[in-house]
């Protein structure tokens, strides 16, 4: 017996908490006193000797006077047994104790089975999910099923009755709650305290558009209580519309669950393959809204436990729900592990020896059946379903003493390939005009989620299969259990067993393969003709003209796919739309190129003029860029640059009026000189210390050379001129000690200068521009304390330096330039705390740049340590 929970008579064991469970009342029991039941349990019926206990239960301990005793009268009181009248713990005068009451585990819990315990048909269930009535060759997912229940009932007690099982496609999500979940809850004992009185299941895949609530309220018209309807003298419609507004219903329910064998109980509701409700193109975002608004209510009401299961590849749609969303942190979203190898082998081998069955061994490698399928299962992502499938076919094709066969499992082409190999033979077994059949019956059956990538799956009904051979086709498939027919709402529909069969069977990877852009069309047509007819039939939601109306209208005549209604008229409006706006065109062109004609005319006169004015334009600014420019270089050797001010005032302001920034009646060339006279005004008022005035200047500046860049991006010298002017922009910040902005200028001006040296690699002026790029990112990394990046940055630039002065050693400026770089790499080597390399360094800058230096270093390095 494992520490999981089991029954002892009426009382639930639960070894873990040490305690007892009936209904709502609950019992605490010493560690020792669980421990000598679970030993009387583990040994039910046994007579079990004190010395035996002891021996067990307080092993290697000294127990004085013998414990035993009171441990058994504590577990009497908590089982209200008598010593005299025992039901559950018999004493045997001078032998020992034995167990009274059955000892049993919860549903799926049992790790043995008796055989020829199941009389029903195969105990495996192939591609459809377990049912309740499975519930007894449901084996292998104990450890979930006790999690799972756990999880229910903390929600229950936190007053939201919702819990969410999440797993991908196939992990066996609905057969956990059918085989799982629900017959435990409907046991006469419930689970922890928790029961239902009755349940029902709705899946979203059967649910027609338009219908959500009116499926939900016909799922609820499934509950009986004694044998009577739940809702009696409600319809489905009835029930639909009190379910808007529900707390009248839900509070008609609570004398129901009154005066039960159970603490808690409720009316159960599964919502299943709640991925379809958050994807499918048969419901409007309202609709989702208001069922999930529903969904909460029911939650809520203290009256209805939801349950649902949803494929984890939904999630991010999921969450986008806050009620949906709300009870993740409470543990009301359950993620279904994969199956171990020892739960595979329960699944394998318990239903078999329950009904019977044998494995054969493979004569080759002396290996069971049941080890092989379990071995190709463990690396399968589709084990669950192909796993089922594959026993389901084995046991189809049993032997008649009921031997499970290798060569029936080799026949089949393994896990891998049954389901393949099987609807192949399928369709190869019928006439010609079935098998043509397939390409329109799987148009119907798989459609695509909205992101127009997922291939998921939907039903169908059987009114829309158009000929004798399509409903041949799809009746032999439901025969050989590959789809599954249904009623749904009084109609007759199918789907497939499994999403397992389309990534499965080559011929639906291939039809899929072939047809995905026209699935991926009609899932687009789809989502923008329910928003079109949303919007009232807004000409703002048709289709343009071009690529997206051409290939709607390739759908229309596609004999696959059939648009519904709604889709030929937003089709056939935008086709109009496209046609008069198409004539409009046409007309204004005519009209366009006799306006031209007459414009030309005039504009031819007006040229010449044109062309004298601004040839002046440029002259005066030529002028004002000298005054700003080359003249105030010589100024400031004299410092006599305040002699500029008003000038320098007057050249900006008339730089940056309306009309004369981004003037492309100048020209690239034209616009280019105002861009640089800008960045000279920007320079000259930096110096001044007039940073407002720099600034504005330089972005400005900036201003022109942008719309520059897209016409000519591989112009040096303006890529020069923007990385100067991110470089001005930075100093600016820099002086500030506003290190995030200036660590974005500079960077800007490190990716101008690595262009340049991109477009022309030999170019020593870009080679020094992006140094000096380098230095200045590395000195802002420096002042943010990023010391190890700022080293970095120094050496690249170091490293740039150092090849151009290999290239000219004569260099003086050079040679400057490479020592004050070694200057800024010792420093970020200080402030690493690698004073050693640091001096390495330095000793290199006094032995290359041969200036007597030596004492300088080490005081530097004294000051900065």
């Amino acid at each position: 017996m494992t520490q999981s929970t089991f029954y002892f008579g009426e009382w639930q064991i639960n070894p873990d908490a040490n305690s007892l469970q009936k209904g709502r009342r609950q019992k605490q029991v010493e560690p020792k006193a669980m421990d000598v039941l679970l030993y009387l349990c583990r040994h039910a019926g046994e007579v079990i000797s004190a010395e035996t206990l002891l021996s067990e239960c307080w092993s290697g301990i000294d127990t004085g006077d013998n414990p035993l005793h009171k441990t058994i009268n504590q577990l009497r009181r908590a089982l209200d047994d008598s010593a005299t009248s025992p039901v559950y713990i018999e004493t045997i005068r001078k032998r020992g104790y034995r167990t009274l009451a059955e000892v049993r585990f919860p549903i799926g819990h049992e790790q043995s089975v008796a055989p020829q315990q199941w009389q029903g048909d195969s105990p495996f269930p192939g591609l459809r999910a377990y049912t309740a009535a499975d519930a007894k060759v449901f084996f292998g997912r104990s450890e979930q099923i006790q999690l799972l229940l756990e999880r229910i009932a903390q929600q229950v007690r936190f007053g939201r009755d919702f819990c969410l099982v999440l797993g991908p496609s196939g992990s066996g999500k609905s057969s956990l709650i059918h085989a799982g979940i629900v017959p435990n809850l409907m046991s006469e004992q419930g689970a922890n305290g928790l029961g239902l009185l009755d349940h029902a299941t709705l899946d979203l895949a059967d649910v027609q558009a338009g219908d959500l609530l009116l499926s939900l309220a016909s799922t609820m018209l499934d509950w009986e209580l004694n044998d009577a309807p739940v809702f009696a003298g409600e319809s489905a419609s009835t029930l639909a519309a009190k379910l808007l507004e529900p707390a009248t219903l839900l509070a008609g329910l609570q004398p129901l669950l009154q005066h039960t064998q159970y603490g808690t109980a409720r009316f159960g509701l599964f919502i299943d393959r709640l991925e379809v409700l958050l994807s499918s193109p048969l419901f409007s975002d309202d609709e989702r809204q208001q069922f999930v608004d529903v969904l909460e209510q029911l939650a809520h009401s203290r009256a209805i436990l939801v349950l649902s299961a949803c494929r984890n590849d939904f999630y991010p749609q999921l969450m986008s729900y806050p009620s949906l969303r709300a009870g993740k942190g409470s543990g009301a979203h359950f993620d279904l592990a994969p199956p171990g190898r020892q739960e595979l082998l329960q699944m394998i081998r318990l239903p078999a020896v329950s009904a019977g069955l044998s494995w054969q061994q493979d004569p080759d490698t002396a290996m069971p059946l049941d080890e092989i399928l379990c071995a190709d299962a463990a690396s399968n992502p589709d084990a669950l379903p192909l796993l089922q499938y594959t026993l389901q076919q084995l046991y189809l094709q049993r032997a008649a003493d009921g031997t499970m066969q290798i060569a029936v499992y080799q026949a089949l082409g393994g896990i891998e390939g049954a389901i393949g190999k099987t609807a192949d033979a399928l369709l190869a077994s019928l006439g010609e005009p079935e098998q043509q059949a397939l390409s329109r019956v799987l148009s119907l059956l798989v459609t695509l989620r909205e992101d127009e990538q997922s291939i998921t799956s939907r039903s169908a009904r059987w009114d829309q299969l158009q000929t004798e051979a399509e409903k041949t086709l799809v009746q032999a498939m439901v025969e050989q259990r590959l789809f599954v027919s249904s009623l749904n709402q009084q109609q007759a529909g199918f789907h497939v067993a499994h999403e397992a069969l389309l990534r499965r069977w080559p011929k639906a990877v291939a039809w899929i393969n072939q047809h995905k852009d026209s699935l991926a069309q009609r899932a687009r047509l789809y989502h923008q003709s329910r928003r079109w007819l949303a919007e009232h039939k807004s000409g703002a939601f048709l289709l343009v003209d071009g690529k997206p109306l051409q290939q709607a209208q390739l759908l229309t005549q596609n004999p696959l796919f059939t648009l519904d209604a709604g889709e030929q008229q937003f089709v056939h409006a935008s086709t109009q739309r496209a046609f008069w706006r198409r004539w409009t065109r046409r007309s204004t062109v005519m009209l366009l190129c006799v306006l031209t004609v007459i414009s030309v005319t005039m504009s031819l006169r007006s040229q010449q003029a044109q062309q004298q004015a601004t040839a002046r334009r440029l002259d005066a600014e030529n002028l004002l860029g000298f005054m700003v420019g080359d003249f105030a270089d010589k100024l400031r050797s004299i410092g006599r640059m305040d002699l500029l001010d008003g000038i320098s005032n007057k050249a900006l302001e008339y730089f940056t009026a309306k009309g004369n920034i981004q003037d492309k009646t100048l020209g690239f060339e034209g616009r280019f000189q105002h861009g640089q006279t800008l960045e000279a005004i920007g320079e000259v008022a930096y110096s001044r210390g007039k940073t407002d005035e720099a600034k504005n200047a330089l972005l400005a500046a900036q201003q022109e050379f942008l719309p520059l860049l897209d016409e000519q991006p591989n112009n040096l010298e303006l890529l020069k001129s923007l990385g100067a002017n991110a470089f001005w922009q930075g100093q600016i910040t820099y002086d500030k000690a506003d290190w995030q902005p200036t660590s974005l200028h500079f960077g800007q001006y490190l990716i101008y200068s690595q262009k340049m040296v991109d477009i022309a690699p030999d170019n020593k002026d870009a080679q020094m521009e992006l140094s000096y790029a380098l230095n200045s990112l590395g000195s802002v990394q420096f002042k943010m304390k990023q010391f190890h990046h700022a080293k970095e940055l120094f050496q690249q630039s170091l490293a740039q330096k150092e090849a151009l002065l290999a290239a000219t050693p004569d260099n003086q400026s050079l040679v400057g330039d490479v020592a004050n770089a070694r200057s800024w790499v010792a420093s970020a080597l200080v402030a690493e705390g690698d004073t050693d390399a640091a001096i390495k360094v330095w000793e290199s800058i006094s032995r290359d740049s041969r200036i007597q230096l030596r004492s300088a270093p080490l005081a530097k390095l004294s000051s900065l340590a």
